[in-house]
């Protein structure tokens, strides 16, 4: 069961039951469809997974409608970055407190390295800014769940990425490709709201591919049940592909 821990400034609305009470739960909701997003065209791949997490559902008794992001991505990850960036140099510089030392050329990887010198710039004003439009986001998005239950996307708008396609060593990599595949996730990290990547069938070379499920603040039980009814009716079937010769 989870509850609100003392001396919290905030907490995510308690559930009414148990996390396993709710599993069992075959309430019939109302889920919102979203494959496009403005400035980014998805793999039809992924797309064509969505569709058909989106036609299950249905077969299990939920009404999908499709409906609009509410968020500009690119400014989602603007914020993000920021938000992350912060916090990223207070763990880097409490820790250098904790050890009585100034940061040395090996500490961190290349990328961190990268993030922490860029995100050291970032004045009180700025944050505070940041902060502000984060918590703007987040009511933009919350707009959609007066409409529905739950929203359905893709997990990623390109299918897994291969071996050194994201490569913290090479920090152009991350620019490269990252804010692509965050595209659909990444909103749910800066606003808090649960949400669940769902393992949906795979691309025609094996890759897997997942759909995402994400709800309002508080909705863990509706993704669970959810997820439970999901994997009654589709299990997910684990492949393991031939080793290379």
């Amino acid at each position: 069961m989870a509850r609100r821990t003392t001396n919290r400034p905030s907490a995510a609305p308690a559930p009414r039951s148990s996390f396993l009470d709710e599993m069992k739960s075959r309430r019939r909701l109302r889920i919102g469809l979203i494959t496009e997003i403005p400035g980014v065209t998805p793999d039809p791949s992924c797309v064509a997974a969505t569709e058909r997490a989106a036609a299950l559902c249905e077969s299990l008794g939920h009404t999908v409608v499709p409906v609009e992001t509410g968020y500009d991505p690119a400014e989602v990850a603007r914020v993000a970055g920021d938000v992350m960036g912060a916090d990223l140099v207070v763990t880097v510089e409490d820790r250098l407190a904790e050890l009585d030392r100034d940061l040395r050329d090996d500490d961190l990887e290349p990328l961190t390295r990268v993030l922490y010198d860029h995100y050291r710039t970032l004045s009180a004003a700025d944050l505070n800014r940041t902060l502000r439009r984060a918590q703007g986001i987040g009511w933009e998005v919350g707009r959609a769940f007066g409409e529905v239950d739950l929203l359905l996307t893709p997990t990623l708008a390109r299918p897994t990425p291969r071996l050194g396609d994201l490569d913290t060593s090479r920090p152009e990599t991350i620019y490269r490709h990252a804010a692509v595949y965050a595209t659909y996730t990444s909103v749910f990290n800066l606003t808090g709201m649960p949400a669940m990547s769902v393992p949906f069938g795979s691309t025609s070379d094996g890759l897997p591919l997942g759909v995402q499920f994400a709800g309002d603040l508080g909705a863990e039980p509706l993704l669970l049940g959810l997820a439970a009814r999901i994997e009654e009716a589709a299990p997910w079937q684990r492949t393991v592909r031939p080793a290379s010769r």
